[in-house]
């Protein structure tokens, strides 16, 4: 067993109310995860910006924003398992919660063990997941990477413009030729100066996204969860 692979899992809990946030923190606790637990959408915020977690379990009824707003921001951007646990029960919040991206909706109140079990095993299925990505098949066709005129052109020549930042972590992928780039490594190749600035990584990735399905393709760069970054894709460096 690696270091990566004992690590407890890691869990944030977004919960306005203080008696459940603190009876389900403990409980978890005695289950060996790390938990942080925070009330708001804002504490939330703050606490994704400076730590990693592998799970989320979030409220939907929240003080300053709607759980189903995290929950989209979530999966839009991370790899995170995400946990809703409501007191809302219609079948039209259970299926909005799923459409937003949630992999399991819980309904208050919650069984402990059943939560625990829950963490646990999406804990599982996501980490086999990532270990799975490791060996990428890559890409039909070569891509084109221009870093001084900032342009990555797709297989299928459809050109993609890209920031100064956006060029240099496509440049690091590519000289990886393949393995995965850990997160802080890439952080600092960009220009990030610490590992709590790293996050901001997911983002540059995300747009990166959005302007390859804009071109009518998809990007070759994947989201390793707990890990890193890795490219799939054959690319030309000019």
């Amino acid at each position: 067993m690696n270091s990566r692979e004992s690590e407890p899992v890691r869990v944030i809990i977004v919960e306005d109310d203080a008696d459940l946030r603190e009876g389900l923190t403990d409980f978890l606790r005695l289950h060996f995860f790390a938990v942080t637990a925070v009330a708001t959408g804002r504490d939330f915020t703050l606490a994704f910006a400076t730590e990693t977690f592998d799970i989320a379990i979030i409220d939907v009824n929240l003080p300053d924003v709607s759980g189903f707003e995290i929950v989209q921001r979530l999966t839009k951007t991370t790899n995170m398992g995400v946990i809703m646990l409501t007191a809302r029960t219609s079948r039209g919040d259970k299926l909005r919660g799923y459409a937003e991206g949630a992999n399991l909706y819980l309904t208050k109140p919650v069984d402990g063990d059943e939560l625990a079990f829950a963490v646990k095993n999406l804990s599982r299925r996501i980490k086999a997941g990532a270990t799975g990505l490791k060996e990428l098949p890559r890409s039909a066709g070569n891509w084109s990477l221009d870093r001084v005129g900032h342009r990555l052109v797709s297989p299928q020549g459809m050109i993609i413009k890209l920031s100064g930042r956006e060029a240099t972590l496509l440049s690091t992928l590519v000289a990886a030729n393949g393995t995965i780039v850990p997160r802080a490594e890439l952080g600092l190749a960009v220009g990030y100066d610490s590992v709590s600035d790293t996050r901001s990584l997911d983002a540059v990735v995300q747009r990166l996204r959005v302007k390859a399905r804009e071109a009518g393709t998809e990007l070759p760069v994947h989201v390793i969860h707990g890990v890193g970054f890795q490219l799939s894709g054959n690319v030309i460096v000019s």
